[in-house]
């Protein structure tokens, strides 16, 4: 009686039956099916034959599989409870790769039901890891390892290796292993490849160079008007690409007043200069500029003067220090400068949609592809594939020009000495590039901002407000605000879930020791290096097909520009984070607060300004 007794009880404290009993309360009330229409514009007709209980088909075994989780033993001892634990992980997954497999063989989409039963699947998983001790029995940090796996798996994983699929299938769908060389067979995509290339390389050598001239200014020639130097270095990072093309039409477009003055004082006949490699070239090193600035003004601020000292005391001259000295220690900055840069270029999208004329890149003719009337997604898939290779190249070529030599210079000494003047040349040079970035910058503003109040740019300069009001008078539901609201609610729900997702992969990275750290670390870093365009593609060709629609929607333009953004976030939690001593977190744990409480009392209120800048 009291074996009976004890094995009820076991069963009613066992937390699989209530996830087992969520997934049937899913399978109740929500569609396990995907529907054309969302939830709340489809015909009753639609929802009903979305849910699983309208008729007998595979989904039902969806909600069957995971119930026989509630016959197995459930007082076993010893061995066997281990092996219990691990039959439940074991179970769970397999009822996932069920789901999957049988959604994507009968090429239907999955519904909001099963979003609640892969949850309750994903409970059981860390439920069993629990009972098994791994990671000390920490539930929360178990099932953070568990959903951060799941997310990278479906977002970041599934996506890069969708985008191979078309490249080796022909028109009929069957496998063709050499089907993508008949794309980069075309005379036409070869110079659209060399065309990005010899743009992005030369981008990168211009943004490299001018952002070293800032940098240098800031930190080492200005004392009281470094803060403008600053500004103007940092400006462009806050405007769209698109806005800087813009303000560059304006400019030295077919009707800009730089154009016309040309005209009308050199006699130039060719108004359209701009459009082509030119007028992409400055339009992307205004706007990229900044990012090399950024990490070149870290860098210089790190070099150690006494090096600088001890060059001059051996009677180098200050040219000599500057190329011996000063140059080679910023290697690695120019080299991450150069390569971010690439990379940024390569997934620029607007800036050759509004300047490129002619001059095809790899962003806009994978654009075509995929929007166009020139539908081809293996084209796409194909261009999309290089675009990735190519980028991923980039980081090989940094690490083997950078090599394994130190470039450590800041060590436990205090004397750091002073910091030496530079070249008088160098120093005249330095600020006769800032003044003509300065003055460029300040016109390109001030034509966009007083643009926005002509009446026709290049006709007809009369001021006016016509302009605003047809935007923004109109009503809610005309002119700009349908979209601006929509870029506001879609960023408003990404950042807060871009910064929650990379400070609990960089709190896991940084404060747990497990297998696979370092994979999920690099990973979701490979996202930075991934440009723009073949993210895009990516997910269009990972979720436009069974099992899961997402193309179209909402969602994925949440979760891409989540999964683009989250290696800052985690960059800014590592950094946080390694300014915050462990032994807070193990004072809190060992006064029997969990990590989750940890996480909310201690940590999150030290990290704010990793939250903000994530």
């Amino acid at each position: 009686m009291s074996e009976t007794l004890l094995l009820r009880t076991q069963r009613l404290r066992d937390a699989i039956l209530w996830w087992v009993a969520l997934c049937w309360l899913a399978f109740a009330l929500l569609p396990s099916w995907s529907l054309d229409y969302g939830l709340f514009e489809s015909t009753r007709e639609e929802l009903i034959a979305a849910y699983s209980w309208s008729g007998i088909n595979i989904s039902l075994l969806w909600y069957v599989l995971p119930s026989l989780l509630l016959l197995r033993p459930f007082n076993e001892l010893g061995p066997e409870k281990r092996q219990r634990h691990y039959f439940d992980a074991g179970w769970a997954l397999f009822c996932m790769a069920f789901v999957v497999i049988s959604a994507t063989i009968t090429e239907r989409g999955m519904g909001y039901a099963t979003i609640v039963l892969f949850i309750a699947l994903g409970m059981v998983i860390t439920l069993a890891l629990t009972r098994l001790e791994w990671l000390g029995g920490d539930s929360f940090v178990i099932g953070s390892l568990v959903t951060i796996v799941a997310l990278i798996g479906v977002f970041i994983v599934w996506p890069s290796v969708a985008i191979f699929i078309p490249m080796f299938t022909n028109d009929a769908g069957e496998f063709a292993p050499l089907a993508f060389m008949a794309v980069l067979s075309q005379a036409h995509i070869i110079q659209v490849i060399i065309n990005s290339i010899a743009l992005s390389i030369a981008v990168g050598i211009g943004c490299t160079f001018f952002g070293l001239v800032l940098a240098i200014y800031t930190t080492r020639i200005a004392k009281r008007s470094a803060i403008i130097g600053r500004i103007f270095s940092i400006l462009p990072i806050v405007t769209p690409p698109f806005v800087v093309g813009l303000g560059v039409t304006l400019m030295m477009g077919r009707s800009g007043y730089v154009t016309e003055l040309m005209v009308d004082w050199f006699g130039l006949t060719n108004t359209n200069w701009l459009y082509g490699f030119t007028g992409i070239w400055l339009a992307q090193v205004l706007a990229f500029t900044p990012m090399a600035f950024m990490i070149l003004d870290g860098a210089i601020k790190t070099i150690h003067p006494s090096l600088e000292e001890a060059s001059y005391t051996l009677r180098a001259t200050r040219w000599k220090t500057f190329k011996g000295v000063f140059l080679p220690l910023l290697k690695p900055a120019l080299a991450n400068a150069f390569l971010i840069v690439i990379v940024q270029s390569l997934a620029d999208f607007s800036n050759p949609l509004v300047l490129g004329g002619n001059f095809d890149v790899l962003a806009t003719q994978i654009y075509f592809y995929i929007t166009g009337s020139q539908l081809d997604y293996q084209a796409a898939s194909t261009l999309g594939a290089f675009l990735l290779l190519f980028s991923l190249l980039v980081f090989c070529i940094q690490y083997m020009w950078i090599g394994k030599r130190s470039y450590v210079t800041v060590s436990g000494k205090s004397n750091r000495g002073d910091v030496q003047p530079l070249p008088v040349t160098l120093v005249w040079a330095v600020v006769a590039l800032l003044a003509v970035w300065i003055a460029f910058n300040a016109l390109l503003y001030g034509s966009i901002f007083y643009g926005s109040f002509t009446v026709n740019w290049g006709v007809d300069y009369t001021l006016t407000f016509d302009n605003f009001i047809k935007l923004f008078g109109q009503g809610m539901s005309d002119g700009a605000w349908p979209s601006l609201l929509d870029t506001l609610l879609y960023a408003g729900i990404a950042a807060p879930i871009t910064a929650f997702f990379g400070l609990l992969i960089a709190w896991i990275v940084v404060r747990q020791q497990f297998r696979g750290k370092k994979t999920i670390e690099f990973t979701t870093m490979l996202c930075f290096a991934v440009p723009g365009t073949v993210a895009g593609v990516s997910y269009i060709l990972a979720f436009n097909s069974a099992p899961v629609y997402l193309t179209g929607t909402a969602a994925i333009v949440i979760m891409s520009m989540v999964m683009r953004n989250v290696p800052v976030g985690i960059r800014a939690g590592i950094a946080g984070l390694g300014q915050i001593d462990k032994s807070l977190d193990e004072a809190s744990l060992s006064l029997r607060a969990g990590s989750m409480r940890t996480i909310i009392n201690i940590l999150l209120p030290l990290l704010r300004p990793a939250i903000l800048s994530a």
